[in-house]
Protein backbone atom coordinates (compact mmCIF):
# COMPACT_ATOMS: atom_id res chain seq x y z
CA UNK A 1 0.00 0.00 0.00
CA UNK A 2 1.26 3.42 -0.94
CA UNK A 3 0.82 6.29 1.51
CA UNK A 4 -0.46 9.60 0.20
CA UNK A 5 1.57 12.41 1.75
CA UNK A 6 0.84 16.10 1.81
CA UNK A 7 3.10 19.12 1.43
CA UNK A 8 0.65 21.62 2.82
CA UNK A 9 -0.65 21.94 6.36
CA UNK A 10 -4.13 23.10 5.34
CA UNK A 11 -6.57 20.43 6.52
CA UNK A 12 -9.40 21.69 4.25
CA UNK A 13 -7.25 21.27 1.13
CA UNK A 14 -6.09 17.87 2.30
CA UNK A 15 -9.68 16.73 2.82
CA UNK A 16 -10.60 17.87 -0.69
CA UNK A 17 -7.72 15.84 -2.14
CA UNK A 18 -8.63 12.80 -0.05
CA UNK A 19 -12.29 13.01 -1.11
CA UNK A 20 -11.30 13.27 -4.78
CA UNK A 21 -8.89 10.34 -4.44
CA UNK A 22 -11.53 8.13 -2.79
CA UNK A 23 -14.10 9.02 -5.47
CA UNK A 24 -11.78 8.41 -8.42
CA UNK A 25 -9.69 5.47 -7.21
CA UNK A 26 -10.15 1.87 -6.24
CA UNK A 27 -8.65 2.26 -2.78
CA UNK A 28 -10.11 -0.38 -0.47
CA UNK A 29 -6.88 -0.08 1.51
CA UNK A 30 -5.60 3.47 1.73
CA UNK A 31 -2.76 5.17 3.57
CA UNK A 32 -2.37 8.82 4.55
CA UNK A 33 0.82 10.40 5.81
CA UNK A 34 -0.39 13.36 7.86
CA UNK A 35 2.61 13.49 10.15
CA UNK A 36 3.22 17.12 9.15
CA UNK A 37 -0.09 18.26 10.69
CA UNK A 38 -0.62 19.42 14.25
CA UNK A 39 -2.68 17.17 16.51
CA UNK A 40 -5.99 19.02 15.99
CA UNK A 41 -5.80 19.24 12.20
CA UNK A 42 -4.61 15.64 12.00
CA UNK A 43 -7.56 14.52 14.14
CA UNK A 44 -9.96 16.36 11.85
CA UNK A 45 -8.44 14.84 8.72
CA UNK A 46 -8.46 11.36 10.26
CA UNK A 47 -12.08 11.44 11.36
CA UNK A 48 -13.50 12.96 8.18
CA UNK A 49 -11.33 10.77 5.91
CA UNK A 50 -12.32 7.69 7.88
CA UNK A 51 -16.01 8.48 7.37
CA UNK A 52 -15.60 9.19 3.64
CA UNK A 53 -13.58 6.01 3.13
CA UNK A 54 -16.04 3.92 5.16
CA UNK A 55 -18.98 5.18 3.08
CA UNK A 56 -17.41 3.73 -0.08
CA UNK A 57 -15.58 0.75 1.47
CA UNK A 58 -17.33 -0.45 4.67
CA UNK A 59 -14.92 -3.38 4.91
CA UNK A 60 -11.85 -1.35 3.86
CA UNK A 61 -8.90 -0.06 5.88
CA UNK A 62 -7.50 3.44 6.29
CA UNK A 63 -3.99 3.66 7.73
CA UNK A 64 -2.75 7.04 8.93
CA UNK A 65 0.85 7.97 9.76
CA UNK A 66 0.81 10.64 12.43
CA UNK A 67 3.36 12.68 14.33
CA UNK A 68 2.20 11.68 17.82
CA UNK A 69 0.34 8.81 19.41
CA UNK A 70 -1.66 11.39 21.41
CA UNK A 71 -4.11 11.54 18.53
CA UNK A 72 -5.44 8.14 19.59
CA UNK A 73 -6.57 9.64 22.89
CA UNK A 74 -8.19 12.59 21.14
CA UNK A 75 -10.31 10.45 18.81
CA UNK A 76 -10.90 7.47 21.11
CA UNK A 77 -14.56 8.39 21.70
CA UNK A 78 -15.42 8.03 18.02
CA UNK A 79 -16.23 4.82 16.16
CA UNK A 80 -13.51 4.28 13.62
CA UNK A 81 -13.57 0.56 12.83
CA UNK A 82 -11.77 1.03 9.51
CA UNK A 83 -8.94 3.12 10.96
CA UNK A 84 -5.40 2.21 11.95
CA UNK A 85 -3.05 4.83 13.43
CA UNK A 86 0.64 4.20 12.85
Amino acid sequence: MKFISFDKNNSAEILQRVEKYIEESDCKEMGLDISSLNIFDASRVILVSSAMHYNKYPDGKLKCKVHTEGIKNLISGYTTANLEII
